[in-house]
């Protein structure tokens, strides 16, 4: 049976943003195998809903806002079972050295140099993921994605202003969290 025109057309949007997607769920969830399951969910729900697509926007930015929605409602069920549960002592806390992978390295800095950027890094990667949820989304659209405000808006679903208000917010939250590393840099 010949895949029809629709199917090519879908397949060759998965292959163009399958890496995308799942940076942004991975980054939002930290669990790999749940990212995975949710980048499966994105493009499930995207195919059935392709009928429908306006094409008022990017398809990328059409399958952010699913993969979002999709991250959120799992994280909510995520804490509202952690609630009922009550926080478990044994679970390991899973850090990851290279979430900062758009990082450009720079082959001129000393070693001890490295070594304090590599930490800054996973203390950041740290600091990100324990932001409120509605600033976490905002800070890894633009600073990993690098998304517009505009693209932001239409992924999260509010005003350019309030992705705004949500950064500025967010870089508040890490400035602070951060300032005591910060202020032993030269």
């Amino acid at each position: 049976m010949e895949p029809t025109d629709d199917l090519r057309g879908f397949k060759k949007i998965v292959e163009d943003n399958y890496q995308r997607v799942y940076n942004v769920i991975f980054r939002m969830i930290e669990d790999r195998e749940e990212a995975e399951d949710l980048v499966q969910d994105t493009f499930v729900n995207a195919y059935r809903a392709f009928d429908s697509f306006r094409h008022e926007s990017q398809v990328y930015t059409w399958l952010y806002r699913i993969a979002v929605n999709l991250t959120k409602n799992r994280l909510d069920r995520r804490r509202r079972r952690r609630t009922a549960e009550g926080p478990s002592l044994d679970e390991p806390v899973e850090v990851e050295d290279d979430e900062l992978s758009r990082q450009v390295e720079d082959w001129r800095q000393a070693p001890e140099r490295s070594a304090e950027n590599s930490e800054l890094a996973r203390i950041l990667s740290g600091e990100v993921s324990q932001l409120r949820p509605e600033y976490k989304e905002v800070v890894i659209l633009r600073d990993y994605e690098a998304l517009s405000y505009e693209e932001i808006a239409q992924v999260v679903g509010c005003s350019i202003q309030a992705v705004k208000s949500r950064l500025f917010r967010a870089r508040t939250v890490l400035r602070r969290a951060l300032s005591e590393y910060l202020e032993m840099e030269p």
